[in-house]
């Protein structure tokens, strides 16, 4: 398996970025209560991206179970950030700024990911479970406890 389609992960945030960038503070603010300004967006995705380019790194430059498991990680992680999308644009009915290229985007690169993971028998189906459960505890986490800090559960 050529594992450089990991590469794919950061190159699908940078465009969702790019999508969210005009309008997800307004909308972050009414749902989330945060980030509050636009400078928050850009520090919060500087970290997530930071997360993103070093597991997806060590996976292709240093492969062991331990490495592999964090770099597919990265591909849930984007998966799950396409369930918020997708879930809140079908509850309120109004646009969730991102939530195109989760769709377009983040859906068919993580399925492709992990179906070629799945298929190259690199990792076990216990690891392969496992880099789901940190990705979402990655995405949801942070999501659940910014929520609850601003009252929005």
């Amino acid at each position: 398996m050529n594992l450089t389609i990991l590469w794919l992960i950061p190159v699908a945030y940078f465009v969702h970025i790019l999508e969210e960038s005009p309008r997800f503070v307004p909308w972050a603010m009414k749902y989330f209560g945060a980030p509050e300004t636009f400078g928050q967006f850009i520090i919060g995705n500087i970290i997530f991206m930071a997360y993103v380019i070093v597991a997806t790194s060590l996976a292709i430059l240093y492969p062991n179970e331990w490495t592999l498991i964090l770099g597919l990680s990265a591909a849930a992680w984007i998966f799950s950030n396409f369930l918020i999308h997708a879930y809140y644009t079908l509850r309120t009915g109004i646009y969730s700024p991102g939530v195109v290229t989760a769709g377009a985007i983040y859906v068919p690169v993580s399925v492709y990911i992990y179906s070629n993971f799945w298929v190259s028998g690199l990792l076990s189906n216990l690891d392969i479970a496992l880099s789901i459960v940190i990705g979402f505890a990655i995405m949801y986490v942070p999501t659940l406890i910014q929520k609850k800090r601003k009252g929005k559960f």
